[in-house]
Order: structure tokens, then C-alpha cells, then sequence
């Protein structure tokens, strides 16, 4: 498969997705859509008749970028963590590293809580550079903003100063906004969610040249 345009607009999240997570996740949303970008999860589709493996293994092979938390760690009530966000951060590995010319352009950022707590329960990723979030949503915002400006290289992606002013502002309008739209914020569809911000950065007015001049600036 030959790398498009589309694919280095892309960015595939491998996360946790329910409530607890969710400031942190949308957070990410927001940087990846106003930094120019594309967020990507199995959640996007809803067909009966396809596998989430299946719409994961697509999800990885389209994208470019990845961004992996791997924080989640917790046991449930029967004693048993979560190995959904590992086994996907696998997958991303897998077809950078054993994936044609195109894959191997791929590119990762893994977050945890706390830095280097991974190696306590994953010991098989020593010598990668984590990035630790502590639960916040600023730290997401910032890391995930200079992860892309470093491995994209694009030159249109706004200082992590005014990303997070804006988010701030976005975050206190947002409850009047799903007020408007009849939607409940702890229950909202990330396709919902994904609307919403591309209507407040103008993801969708972005004129066709400046899209593709900005998917050509590509990292080398």
C-alpha cells in the first residue's frame, strides 16, 4: 500500500474509552484536530458485520501516526487488568517494524502516568522515550503538540501556549454547546465530540491547497 496524503493526516488512538478517561481524550482530540491532524479509532465505525480486530488492523495499516496510553493498569473486580491498549501498541510496533517502505515511515508516542512506571509491567519496551500525562489534560495537550511539531515537521502547528488558552476557552463553552445539541457530555459519541471540534477550529473550512500543502510537508 502505497503512503496517501490522507494517511499522514491521520493519527490512530489506542486508549482507554470510557468516562474516567475521557477529559484526557478529548483533549487529545482537540491538539490533533487544531494542529491539522486526524484522530482515528475503531469507534469511528459502527458495522455489526465487521470485527473490532479487523477495524483496528485497519486502523493501524492507514495511519501514519499513533499515539498508545498505556497507563491503564488497574484490576477490575475480578482481579484481571485490561490488555487492549498493550496488544494494539504491539500491533502499531509490528507493522512499523516488519511493514513495507510505507509502514516503516510510522510514527509512535506512548504515554503512560507516570514515567518509567512502564518497565514495572512491560519490561520488553526498555529504551523507548514514554511521556507521562498525570491524569491531566494540559500535560496531554503539551506533549502531544510537540510530539507532532518534532516527527511531522510541519511548520503551521500553533506554540503550546495558545493551544492551551484555546482549549481552555473551548472547554467553557463546550457545555453550552452539547446544551444546544441535546447531547449529554458524559455519555457523548466520539463522533459527536469529533464534530463538535472540528466546527470550533474550522477543521472543515480548511481550504483544499492548504490541507495538501500541509500533508506534503511530510517528515523525511
Amino acid at each position: 500500500m502505497q503512503l496517501t496524503q490522507l494517511d499522514n493526516n491521520k493519527i490512530f488512538i489506542n486508549c482507554p474509552f470510557d468516562s474516567d478517561y475521557q477529559p484526557l481524550l478529548h483533549a487529545m482530540v482537540y491538539v490533533i484536530y487544531r494542529c491539522g491532524f486526524y484522530p482515528v479509532t475503531a469507534l469511528n465505525e459502527d458495522d455489526a458485520t465487521d470485527s473490532r480486530l479487523s477495524k483496528i488492523i485497519r486502523c493501524i495499516r492507514d495511519c501514519r501516526y499513533g499515539i498508545h496510553d498505556i497507563s491503564r493498569t488497574e484490576v477490575n473486580e475480578e482481579q484481571l487488568p485490561r490488555f487492549n491498549m498493550p496488544f494494539e501498541t504491539g500491533l502499531f510496533f509490528a507493522a512499523k517494524h516488519f511493514g513495507g517502505k510505507d509502514q516503516k515511515a510510522k510514527s509512535g508516542l506512548v504515554f503512560e502516568r507516570t514515567k518509567y512506571r512502564y518497565q514495572k509491567y512491560i519490561s520488553d519496551l526498555n529504551g523507548i522515550d514514554t511521556k507521562a500525562h498525570d491524569n491531566d489534560p494540559i500535560k496531554v495537550i503539551e506533549n502531544v503538540r510537540d510530539w507532532l511539531k518534532t516527527t511531522s515537521r510541519r511548520s503551521m502547528i500553533p506554540g503550546p501556549a495558545s493551544l492551551k488558552k484555546e482549549y481552555q476557552e473551548f472547554e467553557r463553552k463546550l457545555p453550552g454547546i452539547l446544551k444546544d445539541l441535546e447531547l449529554e457530555g458524559e455519555h457523548i459519541l466520539f463522533n459527536d465530540f469529533c464534530q463538535i471540534v472540528e466546527e470550533a477550529v474550522g477543521a472543515k473550512d480548511l481550504p483544499d491547497s492548504q490541507s495538501k500543502s500541509q500533508a506534503s510537508a511530510i517528515d523525511s
